[in-house]
């Protein structure tokens, strides 16, 4: 085998390599993008406004409406799971939403054996609370019903997640 053949096989192994990590990495952000879209995140818009009436001579005060964020958090039903868990009494959750799992990088993090990594999330949108499984492997339940797709939550709907209840509250 000669030389030229040598590092002519190896500089194909390695732009090959080169190729696949490629590949990867764009799947990969693709990936991250359908994730991102799917938990419901969307950029906070300026929901500040004036009204719109015409200034007086005597130049009233003009009011300005302040848009407050909607906000909910998950009320612990206290069980035996749930103090083994440590699970505080509430948790609140913004409108970005939150995802509720065992992971570390879970917006709420419950450390209970029956929890997926990320098991479930809440988020907000258009005017509406929504809920979906995640794809973990003992479900969630929406008054006790299994999650199958997106649903939408309500205030006082109770959810079901790896033996630990928690009652959704809207706050105002």
């Amino acid at each position: 085998m000669s030389l030229y053949s040598l590092i002519s096989s190896f500089l194909s192994y390695v732009f090959t390599a080169i190729i696949y990590l490629f590949i990867f990495s764009v799947i990969a952000l693709i990936y991250m993008d359908i994730k991102k879209a799917n938990r419901g995140e969307r950029e906070l818009e300026d929901y500040e406004s004036e009204d719109d009436t015409e200034p007086q001579e005597d130049y009233e005060e003009v009011k300005t409406l302040k848009y407050v964020p909607p906000s909910a958090r998950l009320k612990t039903v206290k069980s035996k799971e749930s103090i083994e868990s440590r699970m505080k009494s509430s948790y609140k959750i913004s409108e970005k939403g939150a995802i509720i799992g065992r992971g570390k990088n879970c917006d709420i993090s419950i450390s209970d054996m029956y929890l997926s990594v990320e098991h479930f999330q809440i988020w907000y949108d258009d005017g509406e609370w929504f809920v979906a499984d995640m794809g973990s492997k003992n479900g969630t339940f929406l008054n006790e019903i299994r999650l199958k797709k997106v649903k939408p939550i309500h205030d006082g709907d109770e959810l079901l997640f790896g033996g630990l209840r928690v009652i959704f509250e809207v706050v105002s």
